[in-house]
C-alpha cells in the first residue's frame, strides 16, 4: 500500500471519527433538555403550581430569592422542574438554565393582570426575545392561574392584552438593542412594520388556564407530557 493510499485512509477515519463525535455530542445535548422552567412574577401561584405537580398537593409558599428543583413523574415519563424566584431582582437567572431547558410555563395571576401587565409583559418579552430560546425554539406555556376566581380574566382577553402591551414595549426594546454594542443581546419579535401577534413567534407558545387552588392543572400535565 503505498503512501497516497495510507493518506486517503487516514483522512476517510479522521473524518468519520469527527461524525460520530458531532452526532454522539448533538444526541446528548438533546437528551439533556429535559428541564422544566417555571417564570412568571411574584404571586402568580408559581410556586404552589410546582408543589402540586411534583407532590398532587398544595402546599403552604413564601416567596423566597433562590430557587426550587426537583424531579416530576407525569405518565411514566420523568422531567427535572425548576421554579425560579419572581422577584424582580433574581427573576432572571432563568437564563442560567436555558441549556438544559426542554420546555419553559410561565404563569400569570389572571385576577391582577389589570395591574400589573407591564410588569407581565417585560418580563415574558425578555424570555422570548433571548436568542437561545429562539435558537432552540423552546416551547413556551403561559399558564393563566386562579381562573375559579370571579374576578379572572378570560384566557383571550390576557392573551390580547399582552400583545398590544409588548407590541408598545418592541418599539423601545428594540431601540436600546441597536443603541447597545452586544451582540445577541435579543431577537426581534414578531414582523417589522406589523403589530406583534403571538402567532409571529416561531416557538411552540400556548395559553392555558389553570386553577392550582381547586387543582385543575391537568392541561399544564398534558402539555408538558406532550
Amino acid at each position: 500500500m503505498d503512501n497516497s493510499t495510507l493518506i486517503k485512509a487516514a483522512i476517510a477515519v479522521t473524518i468519520l471519527l469527527l461524525i460520530t463525535v458531532l452526532v454522539l455530542s448533538f444526541y446528548t445535548k438533546k437528551q439533556s433538555r429535559n428541564t422544566v422552567l417555571l417564570l412568571g412574577i411574584c404571586d402568580a401561584g408559581k410556586t404552589s403550581l410546582y408543589t402540586l405537580l411534583r407532590f398532587g398537593e398544595k402546599r403552604s409558599t413564601v416567596s423566597s430569592m433562590k430557587e426550587n428543583e426537583g424531579q416530576l413523574a407525569i405518565s411514566n415519563k420523568t422531567f427535572d422542574v425548576v421554579d425560579l424566584p419572581g422577584h424582580e431582582r433574581v427573576r432572571y437567572r432563568y437564563v442560567d438554565f436555558l441549556p438544559v431547558a426542554q420546555s419553559i410555563v410561565f404563569v400569570i395571576d389572571s385576577t391582577t393582570l389589570n395591574k400589573q401587565v407591564r410588569s407581565v409583559a417585560e418580563y415574558l418579552y425578555d424570555v422570548l426575545a433571548k436568542p437561545q430560546v429562539q435558537k432552540n425554539r423552546i416551547p413556551v406555556l403561559v399558564v393563566c392561574n386562579k381562573s375559579d376566581m370571579i374576578t379572572a380574566l378570560p384566557t383571550e382577553k390576557i392573551r390580547l392584552m399582552l400583545e398590544s402591551e409588548i407590541n408598545r414595549l418592541r418599539s423601545t426594546r428594540t431601540a436600546r438593542v441597536e443603541q447597545s454594542e452586544e451582540d445577541e443581546t435579543e431577537v426581534f419579535l414578531g414582523y417589522e412594520g406589523e403589530d406583534f401577534k403571538f402567532e409571529h413567534v416561531d416557538n411552540e407558545l400556548e395559553f392555558v388556564s389553570c386553577s392550582v387552588e381547586n387543582k385543575d392543572i391537568e392541561k399544564v400535565q398534558d402539555w408538558i407530557r406532550n
